[in-house]
């Protein structure tokens, strides 16, 4: 094994390590503490969408930049050395299928459809050009953190399941799973990050370069190739991962990666075919308009669409957010959760607060801090608080329901909600009053109401309700911060 493969493989084990380790940190630890989304804020795709469909482009996103101007120095080195899904698949791959499956020629060959990556690109960057940011869904490091954070840390650390949770682990392991058939099939078919980077790396000024007097024409390096490059033939860098087994797998050492300042010559196939990349972008631009009609809180804000404090305003929060669902894995309750039906089709997958799962803590601020593109602005306890001076961040209103309050429906002594709640002063107090129950038996009952200008709707009392599985006290979107249009008309 060459010196150059075997660094590779220690640079991809150590990038994998990393990954898994900030996510598990991100899950149990201080978000403060670590620059958890270093590898999101230096994802391409996400800066392209955000630039596309917002307009902007977050400071925390500008490592993305160097990465692009990397990729047109080194070629598409992040797929070959960093991307740890593309380690968990080579893995996989080296794990489950045999080695004269995983390195022979008609598995890794140039295959046609490698080239749907492209049209997934276009289609996606369309999408995103139309305001609605899409490419989460199928981003390997969105796709990899989400279905972490929703599908295995719920059961490591002993949390109730995520809705949607098995569906985005599942996405997560047949990804994986298909390198038993095909080594690295996301990556050379469907990865919408390693297009872009491919567009990039054909203009690479390193990259792999024949000797042809040397070389016999044996194959060897085709049959360990990672991208079906086949350097053999026509050198296509868009395909090649930079992963250097065909200078490892060359016995004449034809094969050298150099700089090379002459463009390659155009490859006949897979060649991105028009009609594929107009196919795709056309498929996004008709896409986008009826995904964003299938409802969620463009137009009309849904009472129980709770975005996490420090949200932007819904529709810049649409366009930004990635669903990384990081914000996800950094709450401490377990109240922030990927939405499946209330947030409509274009918001499936984005977080939201689910009050009746854990209470947004009062002065908690991870998912601020973990957030890579800005949907969740980082926010100081303070300011959250409002013990700054300024009015506190509020995401929403509690309300109680009087038909199953248990002091007003069932004359059943219960102040759960009024100890509970964290504002100073309470946002519940609680209403004394005198009555008798159907017996004759006399009591004296605390009856909870809410003081709406003090309510932050942190969810803390819909969360302690010892109302059964529907709490006698909700928290509805209602008077959030960040959407001054979703108002309560309040009397003076």
């Amino acid at each position: 094994m060459r010196w150059t493969r075997r660094i590779r493989i220690l640079w991809q084990g150590t990038f994998l390590a990393l990954s898994l380790w900030l996510l598990e940190r991100l899950a149990a630890g201080d978000a403060r503490a670590f620059r958890t989304g270093v590898l999101h804020e230096a994802d391409p795709l996400s800066a392209a969408s955000l630039a596309l469909a917002d307009g902007g482009f977050p400071v925390a996103l500008l490592l993305a930049a160097a990465l692009l101007l990397l990729t047109l120095v080194l070629g598409r080195f992040f797929c070959g050395w960093i991307c740890p899904l593309g380690t968990l698949q080579q893995l996989s791959s080296w794990l489950l299928t045999p080695r004269t499956r995983r390195e022979s020629l008609d598995v890794n060959r140039l295959r046609p459809w490698h080239a749907w990556k492209y049209a997934l690109l276009a289609f996606l960057l369309a999408f995103a050009l139309l305001g609605s940011t899409q490419a989460g869904l199928l981003d390997p490091l969105s796709l990899l953190a989400r279905g972490l954070a929703s599908g295995v840390w719920p059961a490591v650390l002993h949390r109730p399941p995520v809705p949607g949770g098995i569906l985005a682990f599942a996405l997560l392991l047949a990804v994986v799973l298909a390198s038993r058939w095909v080594p690295r099939f996301f990556c050379r078919a469907l990865c919408p990050l390693g297009a872009l980077l491919g567009v990039l790396g054909r203009f690479a000024l390193l990259r792999v370069t024949r000797g042809k007097p040397a070389c016999t024409d044996c194959r060897l390096c085709t049959f360990a190739c990672q991208g079906g490059d086949e350097p053999l033939g026509i050198h296509r860098p868009g395909e090649c991962h930079v992963c250097l087994n065909c200078l490892d797998a060359c016995p004449e050492h034809a094969l050298r990666y150099g700089l090379v300042l002459a463009q390659p010559d155009r490859p006949a196939r897979p060649d991105v075919g028009r009609r594929a990349l107009v196919g795709g972008a056309l498929l996004g631009l008709v896409g986008a308009p009826v995904v964003r009609a299938s409802g969620g809180g463009r137009e009309a804000a849904h009472p129980r669409l709770i975005r996490p404090p420090g949200a932007v305003a819904e529709e810049a929060f649409l366009d930004r957010c990635v669903k990384c669902m990081l914000c996800g894995a950094a709450c401490p309750t377990g109240t922030i959760q990927p939405a499946l039906a209330v947030a409509g089709l274009e918001g499936f997958w984005t977080p939201v607060v689910v009050p009746r799962r854990g209470g947004c803590e009062f002065a908690c601020t991870r998912c601020g801090e973990a957030c890579p593109t800005g949907a969740i602005r980082p926010l100081a306890a303070a300011r959250k608080t409002g013990y700054d001076g300024a009015p506190p961040v509020r995401i929403g209103t509690a309300f109680v329901d009087r038909g199953r309050c248990l002091p007003w429906a069932n004359q059943i002594a219960c102040i759960v909600c009024e100890e509970m709640c964290p504002t100073d002063p309470k946002a519940i107090t609680v209403a004394r009053a005198d009555e008798r129950r159907p017996d004759g038996t006399a009591v004296r009952l605390q009856r909870p109401q809410v003081e709406p200008l003090r309510c932050v709707g942190c969810g803390i009392c819909e969360h302690r309700c010892p109302v059964g599985e529907e709490a006698a006290i909700r928290v509805s979107s209602v008077g959030e911060t960040r959407d001054p249009l979703n108002r309560m008309v309040l009397g003076s």
